[in-house]
């Protein structure tokens, strides 16, 4: 074995030199193609973890996790809503109702304050069973604005997201939601108002609402929730972005408030292009509709804000009501920040009945509001909210209003053959 081992470096002893220079410069080869490819690799590569760690770490979903509201709101990478200002929604999305629900129990309220306490949160959730889906109809934050940026209503977004309360509800039940002059960012204001755009966007963004046109053209929008039968079809009105000047009061008007009515064929509170649209969504097919108005339609005995102060356009939609021949038509308002009932009656003898839900916890006091043939109750002047419960075997629909805890204030009762629903007996 010696032997074969000292030929073997007998024979490499010469051929040795003759390979030599070829191993070197082999050798050298591959130390520049190695030099080279750690050049690239240093250049091209970002700084942070090796190319194996960064591409296991892109297959991965990041695990869920609870964001704190200063990161959220300074951005971690969200759009803006506005120059300067990225979105005012909540950290986890609102929840979303199936379309093809049956609803049988509606929330309903209005005139939530941002910076105040909302225990009625917990007289919302408490209810057996739950409402499966809570309608905001206005002043869902407090906000006017007084600067360029509108950075009042971006900051009482943002207050209103993190609000512990509305955070548990909006966890446990879908909302919809519509404006009124808080959240559209003056008191009292309509169609002059100069932020009335900013104020769509951040609508749109922290109810996460897609708008259906562009934003200066009104934020009104329809649903239809349930399966032929028991279809409920909501209408969300915008009664802000086209509204015309309401008339001042005169010495000689009889009740409290600001305004009286003007029968003045130029003023609308709807705009053409939101009346065309919805006479449309009335003659949609449904069985019951529940028509959003943030502002009073049918009340009379006061000089706030309320259809009455434009008379014409109060009997424009009752006809509209009536020549559509739409049926099971139910109307929700707030704003004042009171709860109370009221009922009329179409041309063709179908009752029309109104519930004012209002306020969720910013109680004002007594109302002065003058007794009125319409209204059908006393008003409340603590906090509450509204349920619709529709029962689609008996037939009927409870309108009611609900305290703090959830306790039952009032209510009343309509049969579907009043709401034109089915035939009279």
């Amino acid at each position: 074995m010696s032997n074969e081992t000292g030929s073997g470096d007998d024979r490499n002893s010469g051929g040795g030199r003759r390979k030599w220079p070829k191993l070197v410069m082999g050798a050298i080869a591959l130390v520049l193609c190695a030099a080279v490819v750690a050049f690239l690799m240093q250049t091209v590569a970002p700084e942070g973890p090796g190319q194996d760690a960064a591409n296991k770490q892109a297959d991965e979903v990041p695990a869920p996790r609870v964001v704190t509201a200063q990161e959220y709101f300074e951005g971690s990478g969200r759009a803006e809503v506005l120059p300067g200002v990225v979105s005012v929604a909540p950290s986890t999305p609102w929840l979303k109702l199936d379309s093809g629900m049956t609803l049988t129990r509606i929330g309903v309220g209005s005139c939530l304050g941002q910076n105040q306490p909302q225990p009625i949160w917990e007289g919302v959730l408490r209810l057996e069973p739950r409402p499966q889906l809570f309608m905001m109809i206005g002043d869902s934050v407090y906000g006017d604005i007084k600067s360029p940026g509108a950075k009042e209503l971006v900051q009482a977004y943002r207050d209103q997201a993190v609000r512990p309360e509305l955070a548990k509800a909006r966890q446990a039940v879908p909302f919809l939601a519509i404006w009124d002059d808080h959240d559209y960012g003056a008191n009292d204001a309509g169609a002059n108002f100069s932020q009335k755009t900013n104020a769509a966007k951040l609508f749109h963004d922290f109810w996460q609402i897609e708008p259906e046109r562009p934003v200066d053209k009104g934020i009104y929008y329809a649903r239809i929730f349930g399966p032929e039968g028991r279809r409920v079809q909501i209408i969300m009105l915008d009664t802000r972005s086209f509204r015309s000047e309401f008339q001042k009061k005169s010495a000689g008007f009889g009740y409290w408030g600001k305004f009286e009515p003007v029968e003045d064929p130029d003023r609308t509170i709807l705009g053409e292009a939101q009346w065309t649209w919805l006479e449309e969504r009335l003659q949609d097919a449904a069985d019951v509709r529940l028509i959003v108005t943030s502002i009073q339609l049918i009340a009379e005995g006061h000089g706030f804000e309320r259809w009455g102060n434009l008379p014409l356009e109060r009997q424009k939609f009752f006809q509209l009501v009536n020549d559509t021949g739409a049926r099971g038509v139910v109307l929700l308002s707030g704003d004042r920040h009171f709860g109370a009932f009221y009922s009329g009656k179409l041309a063709n003898g179908q009752v029309l009945p109104e519930m004012t839900a209002s306020s969720l916890n910013r109680s004002y006091g007594p109302s002065q509001d003058g007794r009125s043939a319409e209204r059908l109750s006393q008003m409340y002047h603590q906090e509450n909210f509204g349920l619709v419960d529709i029962d689609w075997r008996q037939r009927k629909i409870e309108l009611l209003l609900k305290g703090i805890d959830g306790e039952t204030l009032d209510g009343i009762t309509v049969k579907f053959a009043d709401l034109g629903i089915d035939e009279k007996n």
